[in-house]
């Protein structure tokens, strides 16, 4: 039942009897298109798997995967740029998300294909989860967070899964972008990857932000904590 299309550097598998190749490509275009306008350049070669059950997910992934979790951007051994997502025919069924968060979401995992290649950071895990917010627009009707963490414990991969909060790393990188230029942010990230260890700490990250920006972290939050948004 799995078919397997090309579509220009993209290679598709999906379930033909399930979705439609049309419909499929259509959005796949539309989130791609988000992502090479943005970054102004095409990725290598990108596997998208639909999955259409929570047991295929975890089967993919190698590990149980929460109700949440709908979409994933991932490299595994020889698998390299790969993602696999639920298909939008059963992302309300298996899932808390609606059909139409599906285009917000390929967006955004296709935005870690990209930032994986250009930039090749995974830390502060808030700006590497907000990027990808912010190139997929997602969560731009929120007006009240429920909850603000402090960024120390948004940094790294432990405190991230104990602290999960996109909706406060896509406004604050928004915030950021707004600021700063999506240009300067760009050479910043590049700056972090090229200087920092991957893993680096939340310390190693205030240092270089305030020798790059010449303003210390903790005031650009401030800042942005007085915002119209509603706290």
């Amino acid at each position: 039942m799995t078919k397997v299309e090309v579509l220009d550097n993209l290679i598709i598998n999906y379930n033909e009897k399930i979705d439609s190749s049309e419909d499929l490509k259509k959005q796949i275009l539309v989130a791609y298109g988000a992502n090479k306008k943005l970054f102004q350049v095409d990725s290598p070669l990108i596997t998208i798997t639909f999955v259409y059950d929570r047991l295929q997910m975890n089967t993919i992934l190698h590990r149980n995967t929460k109700d949440w979790e709908v979409g994933y951007a991932y490299n595994h051994e020889d698998q390299i740029n790969q993602i696999a997502i639920f298909s939008p025919e059963v992302f309300e069924t298996v899932s808390t998300h609606t059909k139409g968060n599906f285009i917000f979401v390929l967006t955004h995992e296709l935005a870690h294909i990209f930032t994986n290649n250009i930039f090749g950071f995974l830390y502060p895990v808030w700006l590497y989860e907000g990027l990808a917010g912010y190139v997929a627009k997602q969560y731009t009707i929120i007006k009240k967070l429920e909850k603000i963490s402090d960024f120390s414990l948004l940094h790294d991969k432990e405190n991230w899964n104990k602290n999960i909060n996109y909706p406060q790393s896509y406004l604050f990188t928004k915030y950021l972008v707004d600021s700063f230029t999506e240009k300067n942010m760009f050479r910043f990230i590049k700056l972090i990857s090229q200087t920092l260890d991957k893993h680096h700490t939340y310390l190693d990250f205030e240092n270089t932000f305030k020798k790059f920006f010449k303003i210390k972290f903790n005031d650009i939050i401030i800042g942005w904590q007085k915002t119209k948004i509603d706290y």
